[in-house]
């Protein structure tokens, strides 16, 4: 049957009914090929609330009462339908807070970025930071932020007031002045993609929003210093259609010490897997590790941007992913012109193996900015 001849109105009961109704949020992925305009007409005749189309995923988002099984909800041109679940950064020990005069942290002359701006610092790469928000008007960040958007206010500046978000972008790009840090593209451009809360916290769907907003602005990386162990049909296919627009996704390998499987989204092949690892080149006890790593970075006593304009020593995969994101953004202003595919290839390609981990737990090995000195367009 035709979707357009589909019958609008096969729902439980009709908006006139005054039945009291729990809602649950879904998230309906549409097939990439179809138009929306016919389920979006049979969706109106659905007591939604809070509906929202995301048109570079082709996707809706809402609320929906909660005695709207799946079934009730499907149609032809759906690909997937799927309840929204929560995601949690985990939030590591802070450690001391620091003085101002700038240092280069350990983790930047690691992966040799100080050793290549002479040739690349990042310039006119777009790098979104799916977190908490960033603290904009940190003197060691403000010249590099370039926008964002609030996914859980819209009407509200992409702001940072839980300090994950901060830290992962002074990591990435804090600007080389005289004060405080500098990350490993100091002249990148920034975008805040605010979809966890001042608690750490996000609805998975809020994620997917962030990366429909990165589709749509034409971002060229996005950081994913976070994890969660559901797997996410829906979450896939939103990672596959960003893939398909030529986005490098970074992504955490997690937290729990383990062996075996990643989190997700690192667990997904579209993405660059980060492990971590410490000043003494050892993988960290901390870091999950599996046969999906592709990459491992610093993150242990990582030394970045922080809230009030201070600064804070942080451990994670979190931490390591933005060194990849930082050393994916020196590539691509160095070669501007090659492919997703090729860079990540290059990136691996060019990695520095650790003498005593495995492929296991460091896949290609330590994230290397290093070979840009002796490379030209």
């Amino acid at each position: 049957m035709s979707p357009h001849f589909w019958n609008p109105s096969p729902f439980p009961f009709s908006r006139g009914n005054k039945r009291e109704e729990q809602y649950v949020r879904k998230i309906i992925f549409m097939k990439s090929n179809v138009e929306p305009f016919p389920y979006y007409r049979r969706l109106s005749f659905c007591p939604t609330k809070n509906l929202k189309y995301l048109k570079k995923l082709n996707a809706f988002v809402g609320l929906f009462p909660k005695s709207y099984t799946n079934e009730y909800l499907y149609h032809p041109d759906i690909y997937q339908i799927e309840e929204d679940i929560e995601v949690k950064i985990h939030i590591p020990v802070m450690g001391k807070i620091l003085p101002k005069p700038q240092v280069i942290p350990w983790g930047i002359k690691r992966v040799g970025a100080d050793k290549v701006w002479s040739n690349a610092q990042g310039k006119g790469v777009r790098v979104a930071v799916i977190d908490t928000g960033i603290s904009f008007d940190h003197p060691d960040l403000e010249k590099n932020i370039r926008g964002g958007v609030n996914i859980l206010s819209p009407i509200l500046p992409p702001y940072d007031h839980n300090g994950h978000g901060t830290h992962i972008a002074g990591t990435i790009g804090a600007v080389n002045n005289t004060i405080g840090v500098v990350g490993v593209a100091p002249q990148v451009s920034l975008h805040a993609v605010k979809a966890f809360n001042k608690d750490g916290t996000a609805k998975l769907s809020d994620i997917i929003k962030g990366i429909d907003w990165c589709i749509d602005h034409n971002m060229d990386i996005i950081n994913m210093s976070f994890g969660f162990n559901e797997p996410s049909p829906t979450f896939r296919e939103a990672i596959k259609r960003a893939q398909e627009a030529g986005i490098i996704m970074v992504a955490a390998s997690g937290n729990k010490g383990t062996r075996g499987r990643l989190e997700y989204p690192a667990q997904f092949g579209e993405t660059i897997a980060v492990s971590s690892i410490n000043e003494e080149n050892k993988i960290s006890k901390f870091s999950t590790i599996g046969g999906a790593v592709d990459l491992a970075a610093p993150g242990e006593k990582i030394i970045s941007t922080w809230m009030n304009n201070s600064y804070r020593e942080l451990s994670g995969t979190s931490m390591a992913v933005a060194h990849v994101t930082g050393v994916s953004a020196l590539m691509l202003s160095k070669f501007p012109n090659l492919s997703t595919r090729d860079l990540i290839t290059f990136m691996k390609q060019t990695a520095i193996p650790l003498e005593d981990a495995s492929f296991y737990s460091q896949g290609f090995g330590v994230v290397n900015a290093s070979v840009l000195r002796n490379s030209y367009r």
